[in-house]
This record gives C-alpha cells, sequence and structure tokens, in this order.
C-alpha cells in the first residue's frame, strides 16, 4: 500500500492548491492551530511545516479538512462518498505480513525511549498540556485476538507515559474492560502516528478488523510488520509507532482536553499507557489533526460511520436519496433528502430509523430530493419555503445521547427535533411549480466557463 509521503507529494503535483508549505520556524504550542485556523478561510489545504522550533521532525496537519480531498481517496465525488464506501468495502482485500519495512529504520527501546523528542503540540492555552491527536491504538481482544484500530486522545506526562482517555468506549473500551476482568496487570497497544489515509478512515469505522477495510478502500493490501516487543502488526510504511502497555491498576488525572463539539472537556476514563518501545522512519513525518470542532475533527471522525449509517437507512428505506451530516452541527444534526413518490409519512419513519441508529444525532431535517442537502442555501429557502412549524416540527422525548453533548441536563440523556421540509404530496398541483433552467443551456455555459 502507498504511504502517507506518497499521498502528500501525489496531493502536491495534482492539487497544489490544496498543500500549503510553511518554512518559517514554527512553535509546537498554539502555532499550528493558529495557521490551521487562518487557512480555514484560504481553501482548508493540508499544512506541511518543516520547521518546529526545537525538533527535528516536519509536520502535517488538516489531511481531512476538505470533504472533496476525503472523497478522492476511495475514488468518490464529495455527494457519492456513501455509495462508493459501500461498494469499496463490497471487496475484501486481505492484509499481507512483510518482514521489513521503513517505520523500523530506527528503534528505540529502553533509556531511549523519549516522547518528548517528538513534535507534540498543543493546541489551545486551555488544554491540560500536549497532546498525541493523530493517534490510532493497535490492540488485540484478549478473548477472541480479534485486532482493533481505534482513536484515543493521548496527553504527554512523560518519556515514556501518556495519559489516555477510552471515552469513546468503542471497541478499544471493551478490550480494555476485559483484560481488567482477566486480572491482567496491562493491555498491549501499538500506537500508529502517521500513515496512509485509507488507514485512518478505516480505525474511524468504529468497527474491527480495519486492516482489511483499509485494504479494501485503498484497492490494495496493507502491509502489515510485527512489533519489536508486542504480538501487536502494524503497518509497515507508517510514520511513527510506539510501542506499550494500558495500564489497568493505575489511573491518574488527564485533560482537560478540546472536543468535537467545540467545548472543553475534563470527562476522562483516566488511563495511563507506558511506551516500551519506539520505531519510526529516517524521513518520520509527525501527522497531527486539529482537534475540537474542527473540520478535519468532525470529517474523519464522521464520514466512515455515516456511511454504515447511510448504508443501513438505505436498506431499509430505498426511497432515502442522500444524507449530509454538516460540519457545523457536531455530529448532532442530518440533513435527508427522500423521494416520498407519493407516499406521505415515508420521510417521518426515515427520520426516526436514522435516530435510532445514531445515538449522536439531535436534530434531523427533511427534505425533497431536489434539495441538493450540501447546499446550505438550498436546505434554509426548503425550510422556509416548505414547512410551517405547528406541524413540521416534531419534539421526542428524552433518550441517550452523547455525553459529549454541554446542553444536556442530565448527561447522556437528550431530546430530539425531526424538521419536516418536504413538499406535502399534492403540493405541485396547489403551488406553482420551482422555475428551472433547461440542462442544455447549463451544460453549454458551463462548458463556456470550463467548469467541471
Amino acid at each position: 500500500m502507498k504511504d502517507l509521503h506518497d499521498f502528500l507529494t501525489e496531493l502536491k503535483e495534482r492539487y497544489p492548491d490544496e498543500f500549503v508549505e510553511i518554512d518559517e520556524p514554527v512553535s509546537p504550542e498554539y502555532e499550528v492551530t493558529a495557521y490551521w485556523q487562518e487557512y480555514t478561510r484560504r481553501g482548508n489545504p493540508v499544512l506541511f511545516f518543516n520547521k518546529i522550533n526545537g525538533y527535528d521532525m516536519p509536520v502535517v496537519a488538516n489531511i481531512f479538512g476538505l470533504r472533496r480531498r476525503v472523497a478522492r481517496l476511495i475514488g468518490a465525488d464529495e455527494q457519492q462518498f456513501y455509495e462508493r464506501w459501500c461498494e469499496k468495502l463490497r471487496k475484501v482485500i486481505e492484509p499481507e505480513i512483510v518482514r521489513q519495512g521503513p517505520v523500523k529504520n530506527v528503534l528505540k527501546t529502553g533509556d531511549d525511549v523519549d516522547l518528548t523528542k517528538l513534535p507534540v503540540q498543543k493546541f489551545f492555552k486551555e488544554d491540560a498540556g500536549r497532546y498525541i491527536t493523530s493517534g490510532i491504538v493497535v490492540a488485540n481482544d484478549p478473548e477472541t485476538s480479534v485486532v482493533n484500530l481505534s482513536f484515543a486522545r493521548m496527553q504527554l506526562k512523560g518519556k515514556d507515559k501518556l495519559g489516555v482517555s477510552l471515552h469513546s468506549r468503542g471497541n478499544l473500551w471493551s478490550y480494555f474492560q476485559k483484560a481488567v476482568s482477566k486480572k491482567m496487570p496491562w493491555l498491549e497497544v501499538a500506537v500508529v502516528v502517521g500513515c496512509h489515509p485509507a488507514i485512518y478512515l478505516a480505525a474511524a469505522s468504529r468497527q474491527a478488523d480495519e486492516y482489511r477495510m483499509a485494504g479494501s478502500l485503498a484497492d490494495e493490501p496493507v502491509e502489515l510488520i510485527k512489533c519489536e516487543t508486542k504480538e501487536i502488526y502494524v503497518p509497515a510504511n507508517a510514520e511513527i509507532v510506539l510501542e506499550g502497555r494500558i495500564l489497568t491498576d493505575v489511573n491518574e488525572d488527564e485533560g482537560p482536553f478540546s472536543e468535537y463539539t467545540g467545548y472543553l472537556t475534563g470527562r476522562s476514563t483516566r488511563n495511563i499507557l507506558i511506551v516500551d518501545c519506539i520505531t519510526h522512519r529516517r524521513d518520520a513525518i509527525f501527522q497531527t489533526i486539529i482537534p475540537s470542532n474542527s473540520s478535519e475533527h468532525l470529517t474523519l471522525g464522521g464520514l466512515p460511520m455515516q456511511a454504515n449509517y447511510y448504508a443501513r437507512l438505505k436498506e431499509s428505506i430505498p426511497q432515502v436519496h442522500n444524507i449530509n451530516f454538516p460540519v457545523w452541527g457536531t455530529h448532532f444534526v442530518a440533513i435527508v433528502s427522500v423521494d416520498k413518490a407519493g407516499k406521505e409519512g415515508l420521510q417521518i419513519r426515515a427520520a426516526l430509523s436514522l435516530i435510532g441508529e445514531n445515538p449522536y444525532i439531535k436534530y434531523v431535517i427533511l427534505v425533497d430530493k431536489d434539495v441538493n442537502v450540501f447546499d446550505e442555501q438550498e436546505v434554509l429557502w426548503a425550510l422556509a419555503t416548505r414547512s410551517q412549524p405547528h406541524k413540521s416540527i416534531t419534539i421526542l422525548p428524552l433518550s441517550d445521547g452523547s455525553l459529549l453533548d454541554p446542553s444536556q441536563e442530565q448527561p447522556g440523556l437528550t431530546s430530539r427535533a425531526v424538521i419536516d421540509a418536504t413538499r406535502p404530496v399534492h403540493w405541485e398541483e396547489q403551488r406553482v411549480s420551482v422555475p428551472s433552467i433547461p440542462e442544455d443551456v447549463i451544460g453549454q455555459v458551463r462548458q463556456r466557463l470550463k467548469f467541471k
């Protein structure tokens, strides 16, 4: 499989407007975030920092900042991402075990292990310290040995020590709980920092056996190599790997840290990860993911899960046309277009099904299939002209939701709202049709303006 270097080289050559190199020295505290904040207003490109003060390793950020950039990774456009994702995963591509790989170029164990030599950043002044935000935690199920890739925030606490929060309560949390129940002193893990983006997308899916998924997404097998000190396999072309142990009988405070809602949270499982070995490429790039409610954090964390929700919803209700989980909604808002085809009420069932599948959702906005769910002006136009507040808004009672939602009065419980901005079945008979331009005329104008 291609690696991060290949991805960045191709991006720079084919989409130079999406790649910005920053040559001036940059502080690891706040300045990466400040550059990102400024460049979100200038096209939201990938940012490559050649020089971080005090460190030899360059830093790359914002790889997942644009939906279209992520969609290109799997050969899709923005609107057809979910369909393409599902199509890709129908073909299983098994990983391959190799004996050598660039991630083993440099090996550090014992006293040579020193996390403080990595350009770990502090993103916001309220954060508890410096954080690794791009670490993919690789672990094997203590009972079945099934491999899982997960994300966890990691606070730098010392040369060989990271504070970790497993608050997503996903597979990694389940593996950890099994280790605790078996009275194991620790759960062995490896942390991958920097690799091909397809592996990151697979890791964000919250499933298991993600190496297979990554191979399917990239149309080629992931090459895996065994860790030096753990019975764990990691991508042979990764940038950096931290081999370590999450202790089962030690807890320490970790956080606060800025989460995907855009608010600080001190909520943490307060775990400790001890690093026993570091391996990395000679030309290693330190990949970081901008935290908080950045488009990078929300796009990477959202698209893979959303593709799964879309597939299940589309299977049960084929009339669902498309779904958009806008970045500004921080996972809590979904815009769903539906082809009612004369069947009133079908759109409400689609909304309820999505809410049942996705515990994050608080608001579902329903529109007709002629409305582009990715064009917020069109959506708001439909909301303004196709809904009546007294009958178009349905409030659902409290049920379980995201624990990180700061608006909740009781943690973990949230109400929901469905806003129906679809036309009544007989609306066209009662109202004037929406004006349109002939498709051939639109095509001619686009040709003249060289739109693709």
